[in-house]
């Protein structure tokens, strides 16, 4: 005799899944990581740090980053975002002109975690991308070395073949 209810074996039934079921996610692709690091956060005395990854799809030309996460346990968004933007974004800055982390918030559409962006500027400030603003408190300059670099980063890239 069958020591299990109708309703127990039903609902056995009903949770039990195949094991190697398909998701309906995405498979996301794997990046070529072409550099990587930590920075230190920007507020004055702070050990807490933030790592990044730049990198790429493979056989893409368009250079990627994103924030890995915060030693100090702040959340981040760590989906990959193009590095261009953020370049166009320092494009757009006068060398002589302060400007603030938020000027980096629309790369995320103004969603995510408020730290986004001053994680971001932490990396870019790493990088040498950025510098203090002395008059500015936690204002930035750029350094003007940001195109030099781009360049040299996509440099690394593989060649796109044309022909098919």
């Amino acid at each position: 005799m069958n020591s299990k209810t109708n309703k127990q074996a039903a609902s056995q039934q009903t949770n039990t899944q195949p094991e190697n079921k398909a998701s309906d996610k995405p498979i996301l692709s794997a990046k070529v990581i072409l550099t990587s690091g930590v920075a230190m956060l920007l507020s004055p005395g702070s050990t807490t740090t933030v790592g990044y990854e730049i990198g790429h799809e493979p056989e893409q030309t368009e250079l990627l980053i994103r924030l890995t996460g915060s030693s100090g346990g702040g959340l981040c968004s760590k989906e990959w975002f193009g590095l261009a933007q953020v370049v166009d974004l320092l494009n757009e800055q006068q060398s002589d002109k302060a400007f603030t982390s938020g000027l980096f918030k629309v790369i995320w559409h103004f969603k995510g975690s408020s730290n986004n962006a001053g994680f971001l500027a932490a990396v870019l400030r790493h990088l040498e991308l950025t510098k203090v603003a002395p008059e500015v408190r936690f204002g930035h300059l750029i350094t003007g070395k940001h195109t030099e670099w781009f360049e040299s980063l996509k440099a690394k890239l593989p060649k796109v073949s044309t022909t098919n």
